[in-house]
């Protein structure tokens, strides 16, 4: 699933590929914006129906195939649409991403639900930093993919790139040969071929994840009413003041975040930094990420989650304020400067991804997991629409501004992880309730 994620990553491929398309800042921040509506909106309606399931692998298998078939759409519209009707393809590709982000919220619930009945809970953090680690030495190969594949034949030289080439050719040929069907490396095809390759990894990591054998744990014995499910949201705030917490850090991460997709249309437009390079930034993010696992993994079991929540807190600050300066640095800075962006970046985001999945997991009592889970998710979906926001300010205040005001939000969204406590819920199992 990682691999599958660097090949259609919203903060430089997607975001390249709908500025590129559109020449549209709000697109491009609605873009960015997506996977985490997507992601955020089915999560309560979908708690409802599982809670009281024992086994939920059938509702991840059938998030996971709309997923795959929705992506597989994207590419084919790609290929069969073009540049000449560029808002055909834009409105194309944003109704299938916002469907394959749906879905991916529709296999979060049993996935995560999977996770914390098959791994201790101490055991959480290493679980998703090895997932982190593994995904990101992959995510390095894909970088360099992603560079063969935006490009131009004359940036490439020496033996790297006469072998970059040779492998670019290669993966035109067995696209040809599979879909019967010859692509020219132009764009918007370039894009289209990193569109299928994520659907080749989403595919094989769907395979994979059926053949774990869900354990089956004690639940509630029948489904609650709808009107009921809705009303423990507001019973979980009222009651859980960590719960509280823990929301308001993550609306301060989501709008410290808004500027995220712009910094790669910022380098482009403003630095004139070439589109190939977005691959340097894939690698550069890949490579901090792998190297960072075993510090997180490290803090999360010897310190507990809440450290790596407060520690990658303040590391948010860090992108948003390089990105500011780059653009008065002298022009040989200006990739030394965005690699370093996205150098942080990697080092953040495997944080944050091992932080917030075993902090959700860890405080979440294990019955009601999933409306604990699913309800903190849907009440965050507007905060998933910051980038939109961000859109809307870029032509009114400039990029730098905007890079400006989330350095400000960070400082917020640190001072609520600093609030948080050490919280953790063992499992129930048979035994127990005996």
């Amino acid at each position: 699933m990682r691999i599958n994620l660097a090949f259609v990553d919203p903060g430089t491929v997607l975001s390249a590929f709908v500025h590129k398309l559109t020449e549209s800042n709000l697109l491009v921040g609605l873009t960015g914006s997506m996977l985490s509506a997507g992601w955020m909106w089915p999560q309560l309606l979908v708690s409802n129906l599982l809670e009281h399931r024992q086994r939920k692998m059938p509702y991840y298998a059938f998030g996971m195939s709309i997923r795959v078939f929705a992506w597989f759409a994207i590419f084919l519209c790609t290929i069969r649409i073009g540049a000449e009707n560029p808002f055909i393809l834009a409105g194309c590709f944003l109704g299938f991403y916002f469907l394959s982000s749906s879905a991916m919220g529709v296999s979060t619930l049993p996935y995560m639900d999977i996770v914390s009945k098959s791994i201790e809970p101490n055991r959480r953090a290493r679980f998703f930093s090895l997932r982190q680690l593994f995904g990101g030495f992959f995510g390095i190969w894909v970088g360099f993919f992603v560079r063969a594949m935006l490009g131009k034949e004359d940036e490439f030289t020496g033996i790297l790139g006469w072998i970059t080439l040779i492998f670019r050719t290669l993966t035109l040929d067995v696209i040809k040969f599979i879909f019967q069907t010859e692509i020219e490396l132009g764009f918007p095809s370039n894009y289209a071929v990193l569109f299928i390759c994520s659907v080749i990894a989403a595919f094989f990591s769907f395979i994979s994840f059926l053949g774990i054998r869900e354990p089956i744990h004690p639940v509630n014995t029948k489904r609650q009413p709808i009107w009921q499910h809705l009303k423990q949201g507001p019973h979980f705030l009222r009651t859980d003041k960590n719960y509280r917490r823990f929301i308001f850090f993550r609306i301060g991460t989501h709008f410290s975040g808004m500027a995220s997709p712009f910094f790669v249309p910022y380098a482009i437009d403003e630095l004139g930094v070439p589109e190939a390079t977005i691959g340097f930034f894939i690698i550069s993010a890949a490579l901090s990420g792998v190297v960072s696992n075993a510090f997180w993994g490290y803090v999360g079991e010897k310190y507990g989650v809440r450290w790596l929540l407060i520690i990658t807190a303040g590391l948010m600050a860090l992108p948003p304020i390089i990105a500011f300066y780059s653009g008065i640095l002298p022009t040989t800075l200006y990739v030394p400067a965005y690699l370093r962006i996205f150098t942080v970046g990697g080092i953040l985001a495997n944080g944050v991804m091992v932080g917030f999945m075993a902090y959700m997991l860890n405080i979440a009592p294990p019955r009601s997991r999933p409306s604990y889970i699913g309800f903190m998710n849907t009440i965050l979906l507007p905060a998933s629409f910051a980038p939109v926001i961000g859109g809307l300010l870029v032509p009114r205040i400039g990029y730098r501004w905007l890079f400006a005001i989330c350095f400000g939000i960070c400082l917020i969204a640190f001072r609520f992880a600093i609030g948080l406590q050490e919280i953790m819920h063992e499992n129930e199992t048979e035994e127990d309730i005996i």
